[in-house]
């Protein structure tokens, strides 16, 4: 099973990760939200999700299609760009945007956005302090997550939380149970510009780390010919 995050308009980045989700051989995929937001090909990217009828949980970035209410948990220049990236959308892609769930549980494992158990917003590390609570919050061995555009693990095991890193993969171990971050297709934020989704096989409890090469000068452009600020060209690498 593929499982991405954090598409953000990206179409060339998507694209890239789609061809080769195809080529692994992977039978079903899951996207963990944020499709729109930063890039400049919102639609097309809703398009190709829905055009495969792929498995969607809702993103921070796609919940403020709902209203304006959800704008003012962006800073100014976040909120223009939310603005311009709604009116490149279709009706059908916003009542398909704004229909996706908060969270979903799929192969025995949960699916959200932000932090378990269906936070929309809530960044994983701001709940440092209280894994406890969040491990007790809902009841599936496996969690995934994306949100903070990075890679990484949390494991409890014999009573408490590790905090690990991401790098390769990850094989869950007896009794463990397990919150991974799938990091981002479409805006990396871990140093290397390659788009990153991750491959997880419930029959085994193996999850491996795909990162993929595609053209950012392409999306680049596209940001530059569609009047979007230069810095969200700048974060791609």
């Amino acid at each position: 099973m593929a499982i991405l995050s954090d598409i953000h308009g990206n179409l060339a980045a998507l694209e890239a990760v789609l061809e080769h989700i195809d080529a692994s051989g992977a039978e079903h995929a899951l996207c963990l939200g944020d499709v729109i937001g930063y890039g400049p090909d919102p639609e097309a990217c809703a398009r190709l999700l829905m055009e495969r009828n792929m498995d969607t949980v809702m993103g921070n970035h796609d919940q403020v299609l709902l209203g304006y209410q959800f704008l003012s948990w962006f800073n100014p220049q976040a909120r223009d760009m939310l603005l311009k990236t709604r009116s490149m959308l279709t009706d059908e892609a916003i009542d398909w945007l704004t229909s996706r769930p908060h969270s979903m549980v799929r192969h025995g494992a949960r699916f959200v956005h932000g932090c378990p158990p269906d936070s929309v917003r809530t960044y994983i590390y701001k709940r440092d302090v209280d894994l406890d609570a969040v491990f007790s919050s809902y009841e599936e061995q496996w969690c995934f997550v994306g949100h903070t555009h990075e890679l990484g693990l949390y494991v409890q095991r014999d009573g408490a939380v590790f905090r690990e890193p991401l790098k390769d993969g990850f094989t869950l171990g007896p009794g463990q149970r397990v919150i991974v971050n799938a990091g981002a297709v479409g805006q990396p934020r871990d140093g290397d510009p390659r788009a990153k989704y991750l491959l997880w096989e419930p029959e085994t409890g193996h999850v491996r780390v795909q990162r993929v090469e595609y053209d950012i000068a392409r999306t680049v452009a596209r940001l530059r010919e569609r009047g979007f600020p230069a810095v969200y060209g700048k974060r791609l690498g």
